[in-house]
């Protein structure tokens, strides 16, 4: 009996049919895969996210309590009837370092007139205490230093980057909020807080 031996054409018709079968093998679990994405993704119905509410002017600040630096805890609440400057920020970023020289100097000018005035610089650094410590040191930060290493701060007050700073009155309002470093100790700025305070100082009609 005679046995026929395969062509070289037919053997690599063969291997190439079988190459066919392990591509598609391979390829439908990820076409199957892409195509259900695809289909939830237009199907699905979208999900919000609940935010902090807005922050607006005029309108009543979030409340907080985070460590101090010095020991204890701070809360928004310990400063009411106060003057209210909050400077968020952080030891990795220039433009705050930069700035607390002139925080500290606006802190001594309004505390030597007696204002009922206070500063709250909240830092954002994850590391705590220990990197913080040493730059309230070096500038000789006398005003409170509050520490909020998980950050909370930075969704209850929206800030979209550090350095933001929001005045608030006696009342817990917010005045005002400003995006970036400022020269505080300025005559300009010591202007505004005063006036500021004799605003909230006159009775209302």
């Amino acid at each position: 009996m005679s046995v026929v031996q395969p062509s070289e054409t037919d053997a690599k018709s063969v291997l190439a049919s079988a190459r066919k079968r392990a591509v598609a093998i391979i390829l439908t679990p990820i076409v199957v895969t892409v195509i259900w994405a695809v289909v939830a993704m237009l199907t699905s119905v979208p999900v919000k996210v609940p935010s902090a509410p807005a922050l607006r002017v005029g309108e009543p600040v979030a409340a907080f309590s985070f460590p101090l630096l010095s020991g204890g805890t701070s809360s928004l609440s310990d400063y009411r009837g106060k003057l209210l400057l909050i400077n968020i920020w952080a030891t990795w970023c220039p433009p705050c370092i930069n700035e607390m020289p002139d925080l500290q100097n606006l802190y001594i000018q309004m505390k030597s007139k007696g204002a009922p005035f206070e500063i709250l610089g909240i830092s954002i650094d994850a590391l705590g205490a220990e990197s913080v410590k040493k730059w309230a040191e070096r500038f000789g930060i006398k005003f409170p230093i509050l520490l909020d290493p998980r950050g909370t701060v930075k969704k209850l007050y929206q800030i979209t980057g550090v350095p933001e700073t929001f005045v608030v009155d006696p009342k817990g309002v917010l005045v005002r909020k400003f995006i970036g470093p400022l020269r505080w100790d300025g005559a300009a700025m010591i202007k505004f807080l005063n006036a500021t305070l004799e605003g909230r100082k006159k009775p209302t009609s």
